[in-house]
């Protein structure tokens, strides 16, 4: 049992989201114990976070690790255990004081007997991730590129070499068409070609962005905060800035970093989903400064370079793909690099499993799980359909003014695929479920980062959008 959290760190290190890990389970300490895994979190705050967002997900790693699933409790760690100085903790400071102690005192940094000061809530590590924390997946090397998104790659490619004469970009595309993979490479690339020993590079998601300022807040450092992020940082890679619709507080804690940062000539690159024109609740000067830079869209990929994009993932896995094979997928996957990724991963698994060359029958009954027998783009009326036999509800249920839980996140998913398969822009998709413009692009994102984290509830979503397209 000694080894029980190691091992569910090392687990939920490699399924959770990086910034979540770090910020959110990294700080935890644990006991394990007869079936009972204690958790000790610095603070109040923090303990409450993870009980009521995280606890599924660290049974989950925990039951892996322990090979029984443990009854889980969250407390704030006991002094006892905070004796030893945090790494950004001024010689001497009590963690979670005033940092006033006195000899001989009551540790309150006043006279004894009286009333201790309120402790503060200790803020979790803010520091910008460099080429020493972070672990880049992706590079230039296996991006493959082709018209859908070669000017995206170019410019990409251009930030990292200098001489442009545009040091922001934004880059936009629907969910698994290569965001990520473009800003991860851009990461990687500055991190590898400078000659520094600490690389001041900032990659985190715009929801990282938002709870890291409000825990900055509630623990009253916004000084060290600001510090971080303007002024520790070269280079800043932000994802998914449509999460942060609706967010005053932080829209103008952003807008004014994107400042610090374009006064000092560093590099910033934004993603997101969605057209800074088609992002509402945003404030007009965050807006006009979202659109300084250059702009590259991302479309989905061709036939060509669906079938190189195969080729190149094939490679990786050390599989050889029959030319038909690869034409095939190419020819009945079309939705997105993702899609195109998991279907190989399963044929290549499935004929391990067998001890059998991947033929075009292995293919056909893979293929099965992916698409339908017709290859053309869902529509409208069959995602309505689908999402109804899927929930188990009426069509009229998801234009009713129903806040019903099922019926919310039925409808949110209806939002998400009408986004994914249709051409339809979100006030046309909004009209067919009597709501606003504002109302699907909120749903579209809560969805979005459902599937992102890989919660239960994300799991359920990514189980009923990948079988749209089974018949």
């Amino acid at each position: 049992m000694m080894n029980a959290w190691p091992q569910t760190l090392n687990i939920l290190e490699k399924t959770v989201n990086p910034g979540l890990f770090q910020v959110w389970i990294k700080p935890l300490d644990a006991e394990a114990a007869d079936g009972r895994l204690t958790l000790f979190a610095p603070n109040a705050f923090v303990a409450s976070w993870v009980r009521d967002r995280l606890l599924e997900t660290i049974a989950e790693a925990a039951t892996q690790a322990m090979g029984e699933r443990p009854a889980i409790d969250i407390a704030v760690r006991p002094r006892a255990m905070q004796s030893a100085p945090c790494p950004e903790q001024a010689p001497g400071a009590r963690p979670g004081g005033n940092g006033k102690g006195a000899p001989g005192g009551n540790g309150n940094g006043g006279a004894p007997g009286r009333a201790p000061a309120p402790e503060q809530l200790g803020l979790p590590s803010l520091v910008p991730q460099g080429l020493n924390t972070l672990s880049w997946r992706f590079g230039f090397d296996d991006f493959v590129v082709g018209p859908c998104n070669e000017l995206a790659y170019v410019a990409a490619k251009g930030m990292t070499r200098g001489g442009l004469d545009f040091d922001q970009m934004f880059l936009n595309s629907a969910p698994g068409l290569g965001k990520t993979h473009l800003l991860q490479s851009i990461g990687r690339t500055m991190a590898q070609a400078s000659n520094r020993s600490n690389v001041r590079i900032a990659y985190l998601t715009a929801e990282e962005f938002a709870t890291q300022l409000i825990l900055a807040i509630r623990s009253r450092e916004m000084e060290r905060f600001k510090n971080r992020f303007r002024d520790n940082v070269d280079v800043l890679l932000l994802e998914d800035i449509h999460f942060l619709q609706g967010k005053e507080r932080t829209q103008d804690e952003l807008l004014e970093t994107l400042k610090a940062l374009q006064s000092r000539g560093c590099k910033v690159v934004l993603s997101s989903s969605f057209l800074p024109r088609e992002l509402k609740d945003v404030d007009d000067h965050l807006a006009s400064r979202l659109c300084s830079g250059f702009l590259a869209t991302i479309d989905r990929p061709c036939y060509d370079t669906r079938r190189r994009i195969l080729e190149s993932k094939a490679r990786q896995h050390q599989v050889a793909l029959p030319a038909d094979v690869s034409d095939c997928l190419a020819e009945h996957l079309t939705d997105d690099v993702r899609q195109l990724e998991s279907c190989l991963q399963s044929l290549v698994l499935k004929a391990r499993l067998l001890g059998e060359a991947i033929t075009m029958d292995m293919v056909a009954q893979v293929l099965r799980n992916y698409t339908a027998t017709d290859t053309g783009r869902v529509s409208f009326q069959r995602i309505m359909e689908h999402i109804c036999r899927s929930f188990g509800i009426e069509p009229t249920a998801l234009a009713s003014k129903s806040r019903r839980r099922d019926i919310v996140l039925a409808r949110n998913t209806a939002f998400y695929l009408a986004r994914m398969h249709t051409d339809m822009p979100l006030k046309q998709i909004g009209s067919q479920f009597n709501r606003r413009h504002s109302t699907v692009l909120k749903g579209i994102t809560n969805v979005e980062r459902e599937l992102r984290l890989q919660t239960p509830l994300g799991r359920q979503i990514d189980s009923v959008v990948g079988r749209i397209k089974t018949p």
